[in-house]
C-alpha cells in the first residue's frame, strides 16, 4: 500500500514530515519545526504519550 501525504507545514508552508497533536490541538510540521519526540521518530514511526501524539510520515 502506498500512502501519499502532501500536508504542508502549519508554520511555514514547507513540506510536512507529520504530525503532532498535544490534547486537543494538532498541526502538521516540517522537520525544523517539529518536536522533538517527532524528529525522533523514523519515517512511518508514531508516539502516542497520552495526552500527545505523534505521527511520523512514511518517506
Amino acid at each position: 500500500m502506498i500512502i501519499i501525504h502532501d500536508e504542508v507545514c502549519t508554520i511555514c508552508g514547507r513540506k510536512a514530515v507529520g504530525c503532532q497533536i498535544y490534547g486537543c490541538c494538532g498541526s502538521y510540521v516540517c522537520f525544523e519545526h517539529a518536536d522533538k519526540h517527532l524528529q525522533n521518530l523514523r519515517p512511518g514511526e508514531k508516539l502516542d504519550l497520552g495526552a500527545c501524539y505523534f505521527l511520523r510520515f512514511p518517506e
